[in-house]
């Protein structure tokens, strides 16, 4: 089968790039319809794109064969949103492909509804804006249409995929051919991490934050907690991984507070077994942001990876996440008869569980979320939906 996959940003990474690997392993052809943005609003990165956004081309990475669309420069909805059409037109009737995969939710790279595609949502995209977005912000996700996208992208899919209840019930309301598909794990890179493991933790106060270090993150709130439990818990050790706006705040705190001997920030680990090295070695794991109707739409993955480990997690109470009802995980709340971060944490230090405790539902989760068996449901809900359309023209 010949895939076309239009990402919800134009980078290799993340879920579609997950599911676009994992075809190709399975025996399918996968091509990407890319565009370029002006990232890092320099001058030098905005001349960039004003020539870069004009020029198509062609290449191969990772086994996938990469289509960059042409474009106006910054940002033209709707005029954009045409061009891309017409396009993506040209280029599935061109490779005579199968189906179009897409996370896309702005008007600039909508995918036409003559086309057959699925629509994955894998977030709801609308959020951000409405959570934490500045007055721009706000207008840019208006402008884009970002919300009005989404409900057209729903409607004018041969069938929608969704990575949690909130965003399946969502889609249920434009479409009736929806189907739960989770995010996966590196199942792979996981399990020989598992396996080259000289030993599990040996200290059992040490934990693991794993994250993109955003306004939403608690940063400094799991800083000031891990400095109080400090005193409570002497071998007490936490690992930041990830970078963010709140980075230099962290640094700034750590070396204040004298916590370089326990407070370890790696920043952002590209090598992703080294990364899955410092969780397995770790006995906790924090999934912590706030709660909000972004988050809660999102499925846990970093809750999935750390518990693939057998390791505690201490996270907010998302509905993702308590749907979960895994017995390793320690839920805290911001509702005033909640528990606090600070107990919960205190709670999974205090717990005498190991990691042999949870074995089997390190098994489980690396059963269930395998990439493999996600992308075998989406082949089935893919010929389900192309049987459906065939037989209704």
């Amino acid at each position: 089968m010949k895939f076309i996959i239009v990402p919800n940003a134009p980078v290799m990474a993340a879920r579609h790039f997950c599911i676009a690997k994992t075809l190709i392993e399975q025996g399918h052809e996968v091509h990407y319809m890319m565009w370029a943005l002006p990232y890092n609003i320099k001058p030098s990165e905005m001349l960039k794109h004003l020539f870069t956004s004009l020029r198509s081309k062609t290449y191969v990475h990772e086994g996938i064969t990469v289509h960059t669309a042409r474009r106006l420069p910054y940002f033209w909805p709707f005029i954009n949103g045409w061009i891309f059409k017409s396009q993506i037109r040209r280029l599935f009737k061109r490779l005579n492909a199968d189906i179009i995969f897409t996370e896309s939710f702005t008007n600039e790279t909508e995918v036409p509804k003559d086309l057959p595609f699925i629509y994955d949502l894998a977030d709801d995209y609308a959020a951000p804006a409405d959570v934490y977005g500045s007055p721009i912000y706000k207008l840019a996700f208006k402008l884009l249409g970002i919300r009005n996208v989404m409900k057209r992208q729903c409607r004018n899919a041969i069938a929608v995929t969704a990575v949690s209840d909130i965003l399946y019930n969502f889609a249920k309301q434009y479409n009736s051919n929806v189907h739960m598909l989770r995010n996966g794990l590196d199942k792979g890179i996981i399990e020989m991490t598992l396996r080259d493991l000289p030993t599990r933790p040996t200290n059992k106060h040490s934990m693991v934050y794993v994250t993109r270090f955003g306004q939403w993150s608690r940063a400094i709130e799991t800083l000031e907690a891990t400095v109080k439990l400090k005193k409570e818990f002497p071998d007490l050790e936490l690992h930041l991984v990830g970078e963010g706006t709140e980075s230099a705040k962290m640094l700034a705190f750590i070396k204040e507070h004298n916590a370089e001997g326990y407070i370890h920030y790696h920043g952002f680990i590209y090598d992703r077994k080294k990364m899955y090295e410092l969780m397995g070695q770790s006995q906790i794991g924090l999934n912590i942001s706030d709660k909000n109707k972004w988050r809660d739409a999102a499925h846990p993955i970093k809750v999935i990876e750390y518990s693939a480990f057998g390791i505690k997690v201490v996270s907010t109470n998302l509905a993702e996440v308590e749907a979960l009802a895994l017995p390793n995980i320690f839920t805290f709340s911001d509702e005033p008869k909640g528990t606090s971060l600070i107990d919960a944490m205190r709670r999974a230090l205090q717990s005498e569980n190991e990691p042999s405790s949870f074995e089997a539902v390190s098994k489980e989760v690396l059963k269930v979320y395998d990439w493999h068996r996600i992308v075998y449901a989406l082949e089935t809900v893919i010929n389900d939906a192309l049987k459906r359309r065939s037989s209704s023209d």
